[in-house]
């Protein structure tokens, strides 16, 4: 057993690898395990919302995620076979993906193993955590392999190992919540419909939800609620007489289906973190697929982590760094469990409820809230983090950085700047007898902190203005994970400070 100052992740899914590819970028040596023996097979996680397309952006995986996707641009909601609410993608704004993508997990977990892989990691499969001990400064992590156990000295540990972590379990973690009482059937498969392919479409009836959902080369995902009490021998041929049963529109099944019966849980841990040891993705929160949040809260958990676990390893932040990280995860995870779980009693409503949420969809829909408010909700734009307030035309603190056009004909945009591993300070000039001259600052800045990202948006085409309403000089302070962090003058003071925050310099700036 050595000391070891790199960090163990349990799990090879998508947020183990989006870990072990944030941590990398910020030359922190991974270990990434997994008990099964091979890759995940399955198609499982099928969403891809903006936020989380924007995160795996981030280091450069988006092109071939959509090259392997299909993009859904709406959302059909029906009731008794009338369409009740459709809710149009497009209409979310800054942001390049305003839309879902619909890939398999696996695709997505074999485009990230290959960006792990390319920047020097290497997944162990099947090796198991089987006990660990920690105390102040690291981790004695056993680990099962084929040639035996073995105990290995580990700076911090990250379980992503999903509903059924052992590291949630080894932990003592209490996973509260409950179980609905339905079970759910599934098929992933080509069918012969005319139902858009690009589109998801639910259908809301008496016996219970239909949702059908396009996957890539034509395929798609048939999705049914059943009776707990259901026996199910043929878990394909009970989707499609569901499906006959439920959908106005002919559906058939066509040729090999991979199919399956699970049950759906709405749980959330008790906490995340105890010392140097985390939970992240589904060992931390898991909920009802409505909706397709699992997969991107998962990712922004990772995200999230990444860089302030390599701030604390390298001694720029102390423990209160990984305790906003948890406190901020926590309540989105428990938002997304809200949202998911009011969704999916809204499939299940009957009589009068059933009659209330149909107009109430419907009005919602004419009047443009469900896709003014419910689609960036949805999608996770809206959700911003507590914490003090500052505001600069639509930008605020806590908020995600928005996605702007910079320069349309090179098809440069605002968040590309995110694409270092480090902290972003944008300098916009200001408009008109507000403007000033913000490049001495930006000299200033890069000068003083190697590890700060400094650009200025010199705004020719008056993007500051037009698209954020930044009619006065502004600093924007943005954390690697792409929140605003300060939104202050870049002439006071007050920017020093927030920096020396943000990227653990205490050294003053001069």
């Amino acid at each position: 057993m050595t000391e070891s100052s790199q960090v163990l992740i349990v799990g090879a899914g998508p947020v183990g690898l989006v870990t072990g590819i944030e941590l990398l970028r910020r030359g922190v040596p991974v270990r990434v395990v997994d008990r099964s023996e091979r890759p995940n097979p399955h198609s499982k996680a099928i969403a891809l919302w903006p936020r989380g397309i924007e995160a795996l952006a981030r280091f450069g995986a988006a092109d071939e995620l959509h090259r392997r996707g299909v993009v859904l641009r709406a959302q059909n909601y029906h009731s008794q076979g009338e369409r009740v609410a459709r809710l149009a993608f497009g209409g979310m704004r800054r942001t390049r993906y305003p839309y879902a993508l619909s890939i398999p997990q696996q695709e997505t977990e074999a485009v990230l193993r290959d960006t792990f892989r390319g920047l020097g990691g290497t997944i162990e499969f099947g090796t198991s955590l089987t006990s660990f001990t920690q105390d102040g400064a690291g981790v004695n992590a056993e680990l099962e392999t084929a040639q035996g156990r073995v105990t290995e000295r580990v700076g911090w540990l990250v379980g992503c190992d999903g509903a059924h972590s052992r590291v949630r379990e080894l932990l003592g973690v209490p996973f509260r919540g409950s179980s609905y009482p339905q079970q759910f059937l599934l098929t992933d498969g080509p069918v012969r419909t005319s139902l858009a392919h690009d589109e998801v479409h639910y259908f809301m009836s008496a016996a219970g939800v239909l949702v059908v959902v396009g996957l890539p080369n034509g395929m798609y995902r048939t999705f049914v609620s059943a009776a707990p009490d259901l026996a199910v021998d043929d878990a394909r041929d009970a989707v499609q007489r569901a499906a006959s049963e439920r959908c106005p529109v002919p559906i058939e099944l066509l040729g090999e289906q991979r199919a399956g019966v699970f049950r759906v849980h709405r749980k959330v841990a008790d906490r995340l973190r105890a010392g140097r040891v985390l939970l992240a993705g589904d060992a931390a929160h898991i909920h009802s697929p409505a909706g397709g949040q699992g997969l991107n809260t998962g990712i922004e958990d990772a995200a999230s982590l990444a860089w302030r676990l390599a701030g604390v390893r390298e001694g720029r932040w102390g423990d209160e760094a990984l305790a906003q990280w948890e406190e901020e995860r926590l309540r989105v995870a428990r938002a997304v469990v809200g949202d998911t779980d009011l969704q999916t009693r809204m499939w299940m409503m009957s009589g009068w409820r059933a009659r209330a949420r149909d107009a109430a969809l419907g009005a919602a829909g004419r009047s443009g809230v469900l896709n003014r408010v419910v689609v960036p909700r949805q999608a996770q734009l809206s959700f911003a983090h507590p914490g003090p307030r500052q505001q600069a035309g639509h930008l605020r603190t806590g908020m995600r950085l928005p996605d702007v056009p910079l320069d349309a004909e090179r098809g440069r945009w605002l968040r590309d700047e995110l694409g270092a591993p480090a902290p972003l300070l944008l300098l916009f000039p200001g408009t008109g007898r507000h403007r000033r001259d913000v490049q001495g600052v930006a000299d200033i800045f890069r000068k003083a902190h190697e590890s700060l990202r400094v650009t200025v948006i010199s705004d020719t085409n008056n993007i500051g203005h037009s698209l954020l309403r930044l009619s006065r000089p502004c600093a924007v302070l943005v954390r690697p994970d792409g929140t605003v962090a300060a939104l202050v003058d870049p002439f006071r003071d007050e920017l020093h400070s927030e920096v020396r925050h943000l990227t653990g310099q205490t050294a003053a700036v001069r």
